[in-house]
């Protein structure tokens, strides 16, 4: 329902799913940063290029972050704190757990390869925020919380 002169445009555009629109470009900086970082520092190319790739994956990250932070305050409203904390949670068991694996597959795969792995799965991922910019408003209010 629509409030007191607020047009149909305004309230689409006050919809959490606007929160990831910014998630797009900065998203594509990680797999960019990890394909430069992998196979600079394989080659050996000057110190500063490996740098500046890992300059572009923490934007990415820092980016992704605060899109996902705010896309999850505006979709959970009044269960945002819940919603925070269970992004906080499987972010630090993945944080725990995939490291362990890093050693490994950098000695099997090398940096170069190794990073392209990692970037692979990057763009694998990358149309995520593509589906849920079309379908989460439909599965938000599918399932909706009620009666908590």
């Amino acid at each position: 329902m629509e409030a007191a002169g607020e047009s149909t445009s305004e309230a689409a555009a006050m919809q959490p799913e606007v929160r990831l629109q910014a998630l797009l470009p900065a998203y594509t900086l990680i797999p960019i940063g990890l394909f430069l970082y992998g196979w600079t520092a394989q080659y050996k190319v000057h110190y500063i290029v490996p740098i500046l790739a890992t300059v572009l994956i923490g934007i990415g990250n820092i980016a992704v972050f605060m899109c996902v932070s705010l896309y999850l305050i505006d979709a959970f409203a009044i269960f945002a704190a819940s919603a925070l904390a269970a992004n906080t949670v499987i972010r630090s068991i993945m944080g725990a757990v995939l490291p362990l694996a890093g050693r490994k597959m950098y000695n099997a795969l090398g940096l170069g390869w190794g990073n392209s792995l990692l970037a692979f799965i990057g763009l694998g991922l990358l149309p995520v925020p593509w589906a849920i910019l079309k379908w989460g408003e439909f599965l938000r209010k599918k399932y909706e919380i009620k009666n908590l």
